[in-house]
């Protein structure tokens, strides 16, 4: 079984965005069962927010303008992500062969795929076991990184994937933020956290695990491996 394979390089935001959106309803149009796995990048740092979330409530508009931070909207739920030094990935598909019909056993599925990759760099990867409550005051909006969901990815303790599923009728999208380094302190700053020190127990990149950093062509090899593996597929261009 073959699945398509997307690379693509630092693109802006909106257009990141705009594209995966693009990639679910293409598959949702399908008749035939189709997979896309996606990497890409961000030209320069960008929040991106959950679809139903309030921009004003979610962050802190001053700051992120004054430091060149880019504000958009995903097609998916989910809170707050600060992108920058990361790897991006995505997973569409209407293939009911390989992914069932509820968002949870879909998010269980492409983390132990993730996992599998993580593993294969060196890094102590481990599914979430359940959700760990952190919290704020009751009118706050914390970022994704603040704790880890179900089935979402940890290491050492702390979360190292921020993941956004969105389904519609035959089809899902789920993309999520694998950052190599993290810039908790403007991570903080713009989600107007009191301090960044809460992201250092509760947030890694996975560059904080390695001797080295990784290039982003070990990165991609290394989770399209894991995917082909997982999956029993094979990833095509």
């Amino acid at each position: 079984m073959a699945w398509q394979l997307i690379i693509d390089g630092p693109l802006d935001g909106a257009s990141n965005m705009a594209i995966d959106a693009a990639l679910l309803d293409d598959v949702e149009s399908s008749e035939l069962p189709r997979t896309i796995i996606r990497f890409y990048g961000w030209s320069s740092p960008t929040i991106s927010l959950g679809r139903n979330q309030n921009i004003e409530k979610a962050v802190d508009v001053d700051y992120c303008r004054a430091n060149s931070i880019a504000i958009v909207h995903r097609p998916t739920g989910g809170r707050a992500v600060l992108h920058d030094d990361e790897l991006t990935y995505a997973v569409i598909s209407n293939d009911s062969n390989c992914f069932g019909d509820t968002i949870y056993g879909n998010y269980k599925r492409v983390s132990e795929a993730l996992c599998l990759g993580y593993q294969r760099l060196g890094i102590p990867a481990v599914l979430a076991p359940d959700t760990r409550k952190i919290f704020l005051a009751k009118d706050a909006d914390p970022p994704c990184f603040l704790s880890p969901s179900r089935y979402e990815l940890m290491a050492g303790g702390r979360k190292i994937v921020g993941s956004a599923q969105r389904r519609v009728r035959r089809s899902f999208l789920q993309h999520g933020s694998m950052p190599i380094t993290c810039n908790r302190e403007a991570l903080a700053r713009a989600t107007r956290l009191p301090a960044a020190e809460p992201l250092d127990t509760e947030m890694a990149g996975l560059a904080e695990f390695l001797p080295h950093r990784p290039t982003l062509e070990q990165l991609r090899a290394a989770f399209v491996a894991a995917f082909q593996d997982y999956f029993s597929v094979e990833l095509m261009l």
